[in-house]
């Protein structure tokens, strides 16, 4: 302890080194107080808030370091990641380009950029001010009566309205030979607090033959300090014969310097005939270099298709591959059994272009 007196610098060092971010961000508050305008100090010390979830605190400290010190790109990058981790994704965005202004091969650009542009819950692109989206599926489908080939087609776009809002919609045409539906959808996703994150989003479909009617999905996650997010989904989908209801409960795993992620969900539906079935999804994502992002995941759940629900096994994986400044290429592979259905093999190829 007399060590922690004479040196709360040396203290909250070593308590950071530990795990301990709790103890060291009491140290360096300490050393804070007897030199307020150190830049360093609150570096680390809004370093230490950001790994327990005090995004708010974290966020205050960074930026009267960056205030004392703007060419500080340490500083900047760690105030880019309490940005990101407090849902604050247009400022986040805004310290990248900062930092890439003054330089552009910096270390840790690429990794906090590969986590920005980590997709929605629902798998929809995200970050910076806005963009817009093209994806193309090609599904082999193997089915008792024979062989067919399906095509899913999706356009989007979506705008940040503020720090905190940002607004989007897309279009999807699914054309499996026998029929076409074409759903629209409409989603906003908010910052609820410095930890707290959520989505909803409204879908129709005019005159559908497989897909819902229309359907209503919502979402929130909460940072359980730096490295455990409690996430939660819900859907509700109105077909022709009933209506499905569907919870999703999960959690996701951070860990390592480059911030990958484990995410498993457990899968609750009640189908049209009111029975609860239940299932599993996991899923892997890891950044790499040059601001790539692989992923991959398996999962066994009931899912609704034309009003009747069955069980799906699945699996998937694939990369997304920044190509220029602003656009991502998006490649994934997947594979699906549909119990007493069909089996599906599919590539999809997508684009992402940001503002």
């Amino acid at each position: 302890m007399a060590q922690d007196t004479a040196d709360p610098l040396a203290a909250g060092l070593a308590a950071r080194e530990a795990g301990d971010h709790a103890a060291a961000s009491a140290h360096f508050a300490r050393a804070l107080a007897a030199d307020p305008d150190n830049a360093n100090l609150l570096r680390l010390l809004g370093t230490s808030y950001a790994f327990q979830g005090r995004h708010a605190e974290a966020v205050t400290m960074l930026e009267r370091a960056r205030a004392l010190a703007p060419d500080d790109l340490d500083i900047r990058a760690a105030l880019a990641r309490a940005y990101l981790w407090s849902g604050r994704e247009g400022q986040a965005a805004d310290e990248l380009n900062a930092i890439e202004a003054r330089d552009p091969d910096n270390a840790d650009l690429a990794l906090i950029r590969a986590q920005l542009r980590r997709p929605a819950p629902d798998g929809t692109p995200r970050g910076g001010g806005g963009g817009v989206y093209a994806n193309q599926t090609v599904a082999w489908i193997d089915l008792a009566s024979g062989k067919r080939t399906w095509y899913e087609t999706t356009l989007g776009a979506y705008v940040r309205a503020s720090d905190r809002l940002s607004l989007g919609g897309e279009v999807e045409r699914a054309d499996r030979v026998f029929a076409t539906d074409v759903t629209g959808r409409v989603r906003a996703d908010m910052a609820l607090g410095d930890a707290t994150r959520g989505y909803v989003s409204i879908s129709a479909t005019p005159n559908a033959d497989f897909r819902e009617q229309w359907g209503v999905r919502a979402g929130v996650e909460q940072d359980v300090g730096a490295a455990i997010t409690l996430l939660a989904d819900f859907r509700y989908a109105q077909y022709a014969s009933g209506d499905v209801i569907v919870a999703e409960p999960g959690v996701r795993l951070f860990f390592g310097r480059n911030r990958a992620s484990l995410t498993g969900k457990m899968i609750n539906l009640r189908d049209i005939e009111g029975d609860h079935r239940i299932g599993w999804s996991g899923r892997l994502d890891v950044p790499l270099p040059e601001g790539i992002l692989a992923f991959a995941g398996a999962a066994t759940y009931p899912d609704t298709e034309a009003g009747i629900t069955r069980r799906v096994r699945a699996v998937y994986a694939g990369a997304a591959i920044p190509v220029a400044d602003r656009i991502t290429l998006r490649l994934t592979g997947d594979y699906e059994e549909r119990e007493s259905s069909y089996e599906r093999a599919a590539v999809s190829i997508g684009l992402a272009l940001r503002f």
